[in-house]
């Protein structure tokens, strides 16, 4: 114990109302000289006299003061801060930037919850209000929910315990779920995402109709890989027969008020909406600004990926088509 005690200053109080001097003090309690003399001035009453109990309230008042500076708020670690508000302005959740300057190699990481702590604790992340780059842009942190799937009633559905297991292994590139995040004025967006890589492609519809979305699919995937796709039971899925028929591709459908089973799907959509939140007004909304929400979501990293981003997972398991992933040899594509 490198501090005095409460019992060590009620001996210095005693010793000093025997005439001991500073030295005989200090080598009586085993201390050293400066730090008694330190501690009889922290000590003194109103008439110049120390007494114990001023010191050890004296000292328990600064023990409640004395705080570590945050590791991210520390003058040498600038260079880290900055790294980090410059991803967290690209959109870019904590637990990604910290996964990733782990996976790069970085001699200084944090943990994505010393990055939470400093975002809403800290005087400067308060004063640039960094909680607004978040996923859910609130000054406070809140739990949340995902919205469940509606009943209806679609023709020649296939239920997706029908589906093959080889997509519940996620050990091929090409399985896909798809959903319809809906918007003020009757407009709505058409999400998409691989399984294995988690890219995602976003449409905008006019109308949620069955239409639109079937063609808003086959545009997006006639491009990419695709073995099967899994909706809700959204009534805009209804030709999922022309998806088959155009894409090659096998339809399925996940049960009602069953979210979970397209549980990457759900999170791709909650994405969506830290860019473009609820009840917000999209009729002016290019495909083209869409298009780039899409990009960065697919260029930032993710855990389950090893801190690779879905973009250089999905590049890897296209130019090896017959390899299992293997997140070691896929190459980063850009240090953050």
């Amino acid at each position: 114990m490198k501090h005095l005690t409460a019992a060590q200053r009620g001996n210095i109080e005693t010793l000093l109302q025997e005439k001991y001097t500073n030295k005989e003090i200090a080598r009586r309690l085993g201390k050293d000289p400066s730090t008694i003399s330190r501690e009889i001035k922290k000590g003194m009453d109103g008439s110049g006299t120390y007494r114990a109990w001023v010191a050890q309230v004296a000292y328990e008042t600064n023990r409640k003061r004395c705080k570590q500076i945050p590791k991210l708020d520390h003058p040498a670690n600038w260079h880290l801060r900055s790294h980090i508000v410059a991803c967290l302005q690209k959109g870019w959740d904590p637990s990604m930037i910290c996964g990733r300057l782990k996976a790069e190699g970085f001699k200084l990481v944090v943990c994505a919850e010393t990055v939470y702590d400093w975002i809403y604790h800290s005087a400067y992340a308060i004063a640039e209000k960094l909680y607004q780059y978040l996923r859910q842009g609130k000054k406070r942190r809140t739990k949340h929910t995902g919205r469940s799937s509606q009943r209806s009633k679609i023709p020649n559905r296939v239920s997706i315990h029908e589906r093959p297991t080889v997509v519940d292994e996620k050990s091929r590139v090409g399985d896909w779920e798809g959903d319809s995040v809906t918007y003020t004025h009757k407009h709505a967006i058409n999400t998409v995402n691989e399984r294995l890589s988690s890219l995602v492609a976003f449409t905008k519809l006019t109308q949620k109709t069955a239409v639109q979305t079937a063609q808003a699919v086959i545009a997006k995937l006639r491009p990419l890989v695709a073995h099967t796709i899994t909706f809700d039971n959204g009534s805009e899925f209804t030709l999922h027969g022309q998806m088959t028929e155009v894409l090659g591709v096998s339809v399925y459908f996940a049960d009602p008020y069953s979210s979970w089973q397209r549980g990457a799907n759900e999170n791709s959509n909650r994405q969506l909406r830290a860019y473009l939140p609820k009840r917000s007004d999209i009729r002016n909304l290019t495909q083209k600004e869409l298009d780039n929400i899409a990009w960065e979501l697919n260029n930032k990293p993710r855990r389950r990926l090893n801190w690779h981003t879905p973009q250089e997972v999905y590049d890897w398991l296209v130019q090896h088509p017959d390899q299992p992933l293997d997140l070691t040899q896929v190459a980063f594509g850009s240090r953050i």
